[in-house]
C-alpha cells in the first residue's frame, strides 16, 4: 500500500495530460466526411489512456489518504469540510476524482460506439468528453493546491508569534576549570616557586590577570573580575618535586571571591585524604573549600603573611 500511496502525484499527471489534449481531438473528430477516421483513433486512444490514468490516480489517491491518515478507517471519504480551508479542498478533490472516473467511463463508451467511416464521433461523445476533461482538470488543480499549500483563507486569523525559547548556554567549566588551566597566559607573580605551608607545604607560583597583578603585589583588594591562579608542585626532600600538585584559583565576583580547587591526578599515597578519588574538582559553594574562604574572605592574603621560602640556589661547580 505504501508504494502505490506515494505514487499518487506521479500517476495524476496522465489524466491531467488527457484533459488538456482530448478536447482538441474530439473537436477535430466532429467533422463528417472521408478521412475522419484517424481522428476517431486519436480521440479513442486518448480516452483509453485517460481512463486508465484516472483509475490509477483514483486508487493511489485512496491509498494515499489512508496512508497519511487523511481518511479515517471507518470512512470511504475524508471528513466533510466547509469554506476554503484545506479540509474542504480535500473533500472536493476526492469527490471530483471519483466523479471524473465515472464520467470518464461514460465518455470512453460514447467515443467507442460503432460509427460509419464518414460519420463524426457525435455530439454525445463531444459533450461527455469535454465534461470529463473539465472535471479531470478541476481535480488536478485541487490536488496541486493541496500539494503546494495554495489554500485561500477567507478569514485569516492572526496568531501571535510564540516567544523564542530561552537559549541556555552550557557551563563551559562544568567539567574542567578552563580559565585556570590556562594560567601560563597570565602574569607570573613569582619568578621561582615558593613553599606555602598554607597550601599543604607545596611549592607554588602565583599567576594573576593584568588587572589583578598590581593589587596582588600591593596586598590591596582585588578588582571585580580579577583572576589569580596558584600552580603547585609536591615537595620532595625540601625542594620542588616532579609530581604536579593541584591548581588553586580565586576569581573576584560581584558577591566576593569564588574559589576553585582542581587536581587532575591525585598521587596514590594521597588518595585516602580525598576519599579514594583519583581526581578532585571543587568550586563554587563546595563545603570542602571552607578553608579557602576562611583565609581569603576579602581576597588575597596580607603580603606580610605570604611565604618567602624559596629553594636554595646551588652554585654550579666549575
Amino acid at each position: 500500500m505504501e508504494w502505490i500511496a506515494l505514487k499518487h502525484a506521479l500517476l495524476s499527471h496522465l489524466p491531467v495530460a488527457t484533459g488538456l489534449l482530448l478536447p482538441w481531438a474530439l473537436l477535430a473528430a466532429q467533422r463528417s466526411g472521408r478521412g475522419i477516421r484517424p481522428w476517431w483513433t486519436v480521440a479513442r486512444y486518448l480516452g483509453w489512456a485517460g481512463i486508465l490514468g484516472t483509475l490509477a490516480a483514483f486508487v493511489s489517491g485512496y491509498f494515499s489518504g489512508r496512508f497519511l491518515a487523511l481518511i479515517p478507517s471507518h470512512r470511504l471519504l475524508p471528513p466533510w469540510g466547509a469554506g476554503a480551508g484545506p479540509e474542504a479542498l480535500l473533500i472536493r478533490h476526492a469527490i471530483l476524482g471519483g466523479a471524473s472516473l465515472l464520467l470518464g467511463l461514460a465518455a470512453v463508451w460514447a467515443m467507442n460506439r460503432p460509427r460509419k467511416d464518414h460519420q463524426s464521433l457525435g455530439l454525445l461523445a463531444l459533450g461527455l468528453g469535454l465534461a470529463w476533461a473539465a472535471m479531470v482538470l478541476a481535480a488536478g488543480e485541487g490536488g496541486y493546491r493541496l500539494a503546494h499549500q495554495h489554500v485561500r483563507v477567507s478569514n485569516p486569523v492572526l496568531v501571535p508569534a510564540a516567544p523564542a525559547p530561552v537559549k541556555i548556554e552550557p557551563d563551559p567549566e562544568s567539567r574542567l576549570p578552563v580559565r585556570a588551566l590556562d594560567f601560563a597566559s597570565l602574569e607570573a607573580i613569582h619568578p621561582d616557586p615558593v613553599k606555602s605551608p598554607a597550601h599543604g607545604g607545596r611549592w607554588i607560583r602565583a599567576w594573576a590577570s593584568p588587572e589583578a597583578a598590581a593589587a596582588y603585589r600591593a596586598g590591596e583588594a582585588l578588582p571585580q573580575g580579577a583572576l589569580v591562579v596558584l600552580s603547585s608542585l609536591e615537595d620532595r626532600w625540601g625542594r620542588p618535586g616532579v609530581e604536579g600538585g593541584p591548581l588553586y584559583a580565586l576569581e573576584m565576583g560581584p558577591k566576593g571571591p569564588l574559589f576553585t580547587f582542581y587536581w587532575a591526578r591525585i598521587p596514590m599515597q594521597l588518595r585516602p585524604e580525598f576519599g579514594g578519588e583519583s581526581r578532585a574538582y571543587w568550586r563554587g559553594e563546595d563545603p570542602r573549600l571552607e578553608a579557602c574562604r576562611g583565609c581569603h574572605t576579602t581576597g588575597m592574603a596580607d603580603p606580610a603573611q605570604r611565604s618567602r621560602w624559596r629553594p636554595k640556589r646551588v652554585a654550579p661547580v666549575e
